[in-house]
């Protein structure tokens, strides 16, 4: 059994679930919609330069802890982007699910053992 083989098997099964085509659709809505499109690169900016702030030791200054409450306001009020941030959700517990799948095929004694 090749597992290379098996895992593009299990890949090809992803693509083809339903969260993984609504995370797609929802993508490229977002990718078409500018205005969304701008709040995510715009709050990953503020985002990096928050991180980078703290970990140099120095406190992320309150205008820019302003600016990326602000923009989280509006992204969570941006329908394009709710549905994406939904998909993103959807899909990430299916990939737990696999993964908890794949951990049970490794150690099927472990899964045994909860059982009980």
């Amino acid at each position: 059994m090749d597992v290379e083989k098996k895992a593009k098997e299990l890949g090809n099964e992803i693509s083809k679930t339903e969260e993984y085509k609504e995370l797609e659709r929802t993508s490229q809505n977002v990718q078409e919609n500018q205005e969304a499109n701008q709040m995510i690169e715009k709050i990953q900016e503020l985002q990096q330069n928050i991180q980078f702030a703290q970990q140099s030791g120095v406190q992320p200054s309150e205008e820019q802890l302003q600016q990326f409450n602000d923009l989280k306001q509006q992204m969570n009020a941006n329908l394009t982007i709710q549905a994406y941030a939904k998909a993103q959700e959807e899909f990430n517990k299916l990939m737990q699910e696999v993964n908890s799948a794949i951990s049970k095929g490794i150690k099927p004694e472990e899964d045994d053992s909860q059982e009980q």
